[in-house]
């Protein structure tokens, strides 16, 4: 290739939803327990990159649905400072960015994870396009270590399935830099998950991910949520062997709401819920006890719900959720998703 040849790279990556929460930061980007998420099917971020090497330090376009979106700057030039160290044609050059979302924005569905993991996908292959001697022993890890320095949950989006990411004793591969496929130790039950995502209140949340993380630093209940984290990544391992629905449907249900009291009894507080979320979960617990139905739910940090059954029991839970759930969602809207293992 020339000196001024233009490289480009496309990649997807799929957004993911953390079953044990990662919630508080140390070092750079690492987590203060570990978290265990599975990957959607129909929520991705695509990524499309141009890179056109000059003299010039590096310069940053950023596109997002095709409208310029500067905003996102100071995220991608703090990522590509990051990034420096293990990619060197960051320094300089020209690089435009364009990134396009399966699922709209403020949806319950984390863009980061997506964003950071496709960007950090692209990024690695144009470093290997324009160095032959490039070369790195495992590229999955590479891929999960970088986009992680992007946003930690990245880390379990630059693969499909069942992910693991933080060290914890009951695997020994498990690691902070980077997240590891589980699937293998994985029971085909909970290979066929669906993930119907209520959308409960749409809009920008009151705190941002970055900003709970930080509230995490000084929580009085840091060390027993750290405690609690590491307990229930033991329990949702031995569920996974055996196929034990009712283990996951109780790990699901209190770390999503363990993540709520966090915040709640963090100063500043930040209560995150909508009425409407306390209404979905009360018709979700009463619906299940009644016809007895593997069916749990999990939040983010905020107020949208994604409800979590085999696609077995579609035939029954669907009707439900049309007739009971979709009447608490802003505009009647939800999407209907699933796991992804391709």
């Amino acid at each position: 290739m020339t000196n001024n040849e233009i490289i480009q790279s496309e990649y997807s990556a799929p957004s993911n939803i953390a079953i044990v929460k990662y919630w508080g930061k140390k070092g750079l980007q690492e987590p203060v327990n570990p978290s265990i998420s599975f990957t959607l099917s129909k929520a991705k971020t695509t990524t499309k990159v141009s890179y056109e090497p000059c003299d010039r330090d590096l310069e940053i376009d950023f596109k997002f649905d095709r409208n310029r979106a500067d905003v996102f700057l100071p995220k991608l030039h703090a990522f590509v400072e990051r990034l420096l160290p293990h990619l060197p044609f960051l320094k300089s050059g020209i690089l435009n960015i364009e990134s396009t979302n399966t699922f709209p924005h403020s949806s319950g569905i984390a863009s980061s994870a997506s964003s950071m993991a496709a960007l950090a996908k692209t990024l690695i292959d144009i470093q290997i396009k324009l160095d032959d001697q490039f070369k790195v022993s495992d590229l999955n890890k590479f891929r999960s270590r970088l986009a992680r320095l992007g946003s930690g949950s990245a880390s379990r989006s630059t693969m499909n399935g069942w992910v693991l990411w933080g060290e914890t004793p009951v695997y020994n591969a498990s690691s902070d830099k980077y997240g590891v496929d589980i699937n293998k130790h994985v029971h085909e039950s909970f290979k066929d998950l669906q993930d119907t995502i209520l959308i409960i209140r749409k809009g920008s949340k009151a705190v941002s991910s970055t900003q709970g993380h930080q509230l995490m630093e000084n929580h009085p209940y840091k060390e027993g949520r750290i405690k609690q984290a590491n307990n229930n990544i033991q329990v949702l391992i031995e569920a996974f062997k055996s196929g034990d629905f009712e283990s996951f449907s109780k790990v699901c249900e209190q770390e999503a709401l363990s993540l709520h009291g966090l915040m709640m009894s963090s100063s500043p507080a930040y209560t995150l819920l909508a009425p409407e979320s306390i209404r979905a979960i009360r018709r979700i617990q009463k619906f299940r006890d009644h016809q007895h139905v593997p069916l749990t739910y999990t939040l983010d940090a905020g107020p949208n719900i994604h409800l979590i059954y085999p696609s077995s029991q579609t035939h029954i839970i669907k009707p439900f959720i049309e007739e009971h759930l979709r009447p608490l969602c802003e505009n009647s809207e939800l999407i209907y998703d699933q796991l992804s293992l391709d």
